[in-house]
């Protein structure tokens, strides 16, 4: 339990480091619910590797999920990309 405390404050406080214009370009709710929460924890813990697999992940769907919403995910690689720089990964 104490994990999962620890890791949602280092969320929290990821989230105010990574809001921004592209945080509030995404629509979050065409996503599965955790992915803003790991994107603030691997910002939070500094991990690189993370990032850029979700980063990978973004542009390799993001047809497939323009299809799906009609939205490609150009907001959310901005936002991601971002979120890399602000933990010192790029």
């Amino acid at each position: 339990m104490l994990i999962t405390i620890r890791a949602g404050a280092l969320a929290v406080a990821a989230v105010t480091l990574v809001s921004c214009a592209n945080a509030l370009a995404v629509r979050w709710a065409t996503y599965e619910p955790t992915l803003r929460a790991r994107i603030a924890d691997a910002v939070a813990t500094k991990d690189c590797p993370a990032l850029e697999r979700l980063l990978t992940t973004a542009k390799r769907t993001s047809e497939a999920h323009q299809r799906a919403t009609g939205l490609p995910n150009n907001d959310l690689i901005a936002f991601i990309e971002e979120a890399e720089a602000k933990a010192g990964c790029t």
